[in-house]
């Protein structure tokens, strides 16, 4: 087996992945070779990526990244944010790995949301559902007004503009998955908790406006070597800026608790 320690970061909704260019550094400097892929389409121009990306299911993304980490030539520590973090779950029930990181997830199937605590859902996204065929239509990014209130409300004015400018349509098909899994007969958001038995850890930010502060327990709790940890002062964006090295900590002592990695 390869010496190869390999992490792979699976970015979020409307982003790349070049948006993780400061933890790719942070892992680099612990000695390990990082993978930071872009899903499909991603890469592409705002509005050249508009009725590209529309049609694509959760599954897409999914296969995608199975095929990268298969093709590794050890078991990698998965990594992701947001929707990357819903994917890194996804991913790491289809493939061998070393363990997962969980940052702030997005809710897989058969959590049950407090209605009051979607209000970041209803305020950025809420107005795609109410289009006819929602599926078939590219999620456009939020205002910056919007970004900031809600997923960045803890950075500086220049790290939230920065991180701002590069995003990008998501897809509405996958977004409808995700809000609505009872209606997916594919179950694309449906994550196999039992075929995960490497450690899980479950990340999120005490001051995280866009995903209900009940995720990250329940989704640490569903695995049999779940951890879920909280950065304090953090947003959304628990890789960026002053909580950058807070979560990296995190995920350092974690690391070395369970010995993640410790035989690639």
């Amino acid at each position: 087996m390869s010496d190869t320690k390999h992490v792979v970061l699976i970015h979020g909704t409307w982003c790349r992945g070049d948006s993780w260019a400061a933890t790719r550094a942070a892992f680099e400097e612990r000695g390990y070779t990082v993978h930071t892929p872009t899903l499909r389409h991603h890469e592409l121009p705002l509005q050249e990526v508009a009725m590209k990306i529309a049609p694509l299911s959760m599954r897409d993304y999914t296969d995608d990244l199975v095929t990268l980490v298969d093709s590794l030539d050890s078991p990698p520590l998965i990594v992701g944010l947001s929707l990357g973090g819903l994917l890194a779950q996804l991913v790491a029930a289809r493939t061998r790995h070393a363990g997962v990181v969980a940052a702030c997830p997005l809710a897989p199937a058969g959590f049950i949301p407090n209605p009051t605590t979607l209000r970041a859902a209803v305020s950025v996204v809420g107005r795609h559902y109410l289009q006819t065929r929602p599926w078939a239509k590219p999620l456009y990014p939020p205002t910056f007004e919007q970004f900031r209130r809600w997923f960045a409300n803890a950075q500086t004015e220049e790290t939230a503009r920065e991180f701002f400018a590069d995003l990008v349509c998501e897809s509405g098909r996958a977004y409808c998955e995700i809000a609505f899994p009872y209606l997916d007969r594919g179950k694309a958001t449906t994550v196999n908790f039992a075929a995960v038995t490497t450690p899980v850890l479950a990340i999120r930010g005490e001051c995280d406006r866009a995903i209900p502060p009940q995720v990250a327990p329940w989704t640490a709790a569903r695995y049999q070597r779940g951890t879920y940890v909280e950065v304090p002062r953090s947003d959304h964006l628990a890789f960026s800026g002053e909580a950058l090295p807070v979560t990296m900590g995190h995920i350092d002592d974690w690391i070395a608790r369970n010995h993640v990695l410790a035989s690639a």
